[in-house]
């Protein structure tokens, strides 16, 4: 059976809205698929949504007061998923009904993978973007909130690209990693002729996130991204800032681990500028140290026996991170893994993490689980997601049926 899925991503750095529609064929197992890519597209956020966001997102920045009250949450929950429908809408145009489902991994604006034993901050996860709004506005029956379920089976929510990695870039020879670059850095390891229960994923730490507020606060928002590392290629780093970074507690934490900004958020970057200042680093100099920062993590993570990193992300488009990690790899192991992009496996690196959405949405219709216990820390395989129908739901409820699933 093959099945037409649209996916719907926004990560932490909030590019975009990113749009995949997808082709997919034979998903009745973990280790069944076939999947191509139909379309993609980025689409900008609204002006004022882009904002509310960010607004929302300095909150536990000591320097700035909470800017986000219950009801700016309720509000831009629906203006979020607005921004999702018109989204699907901008790409599908008239084919919009050929889509059989819709997954929407939405905004996620608060992470809390681990429970402190406090009762009012239990692990937990919320992301925004109202699906029913998707659903109602396409017609298209959507698969949302995938990582709650991953947390009720005692996982962190998160990575859930594993289950995409596991089936598209697995080997029976080589071990590989599967690297996506985003506002944060995260990594899945493939070992070799192995099966879904030997898979591991972890984020890294900061990818984008940090680079990215660096760039805007010393162009005072004239520019949001360094630009293929034009900037950190220009410059030498600073080693006192770069050990301060490197010693960040994060990267020493035991697996599995996810992150966001409420660790490596305006918080923190707040106390980054600040030791900045300490050593007397310019803003040039601050680009281009956490860079250095941001690639050598990754190699660091990546264990000595892979021959082969496949990376995507928007980071990918850094050539200063690309070169740096490059020889970064090369540096810390006696056989330097091989270095490709996602692009040579059918998975373009900006609509990758689009796509697995696509297809764990697919995987949720038919009732099969999502998550990758081994990554997520889960005590169980999980079938993720909240379903909302659209006007199709009936005609894909029959069309399952009949699949036999």
């Amino acid at each position: 059976m093959r099945m037409r899925a649209m996916g719907l991503m926004s990560g932490t750095s909030m590019d975009g809205i990113d749009v995949a529609i997808v082709e997919i064929e034979s998903v009745r197992s973990t280790d069944e698929i076939g999947m191509r890519l139909v379309a993609f597209q980025t689409v900008p956020y609204p002006a004022d949504v882009r904002d509310a966001l960010a607004a929302i997102l300095t909150a536990g920045n000591p320097a700035r007061p909470p800017l986000a009250t219950v009801r700016d949450v309720c509000a831009l929950n629906f203006a979020v998923g607005e921004a999702f429908a018109a989204a699907a809408v901008a790409l599908a145009g008239s084919t919009i009904s050929a889509i059989d489902v819709i997954g929407s991994h939405g905004q996620t604006i608060y992470h809390l993978p681990d429970d402190d034993g406090s009762p009012n901050y239990r692990k937990s996860t919320f992301q925004i973007g109202e699906p029913a709004l998707i659903a109602a506005r396409t017609g298209v029956t959507c698969v949302a909130d995938f990582r709650v379920a991953d947390i009720a089976a005692g996982g962190q929510g998160a990575p859930l690209v594993s289950y995409l990695d596991y089936l598209m870039l697995r080997d029976v020879v080589e071990n590989r990693v599967a690297l996506n670059i985003g506002g944060i850095a995260n990594l899945t390891i493939l070992p070799a002729a192995r099966g879904p229960a030997d898979v591991m994923a972890f984020d890294v730490g900061p990818g984008n996130l940090l680079i990215d507020a660096a760039v805007a606060h010393y162009s005072q928002g004239r520019q949001r991204f360094d630009d293929r590392g034009a900037i950190a290629a220009a410059t030498a780093i600073s080693v006192p800032l770069y050990e301060w970074l490197a010693g960040h507690p994060y990267y020493s934490r035991a697996l599995p681990k996810t992150t966001g900004r409420e660790t490596f958020g305006s918080a923190y970057f707040a106390t980054v500028l600040e030791k900045a200042r300490e050593v007397g680093a310019t803003g040039d100099v601050t680009i281009a140290t956490l860079t250095a920062c941001a690639a050598n993590a990754i190699a660091d993570a990546v264990p000595s026996n892979v021959r082969r990193v496949i990376c995507s992300g928007g980071g990918a488009h850094n050539q200063t991170t690309i070169a740096l990690l490059r020889a970064a790899l090369g540096s810390k192991h006696v056989a330097p893994p091989e270095l490709t992009m996602s692009d040579a496996f059918g998975l373009p690196i900006d609509a990758k993490e689009a796509m697995a959405f696509a297809l764990l949405a697919t995987a949720t219709v038919r009732g099969l689980a999502g998550n990758l216990p081994s990554a997520t820390g889960a005590g169980r395989p999980a079938v993720l997601g909240k379903i909302v129908p659209g006007d199709n739901f009936r005609a894909l409820m029959h069309r399952v049926t009949l699949d036999g699933i």
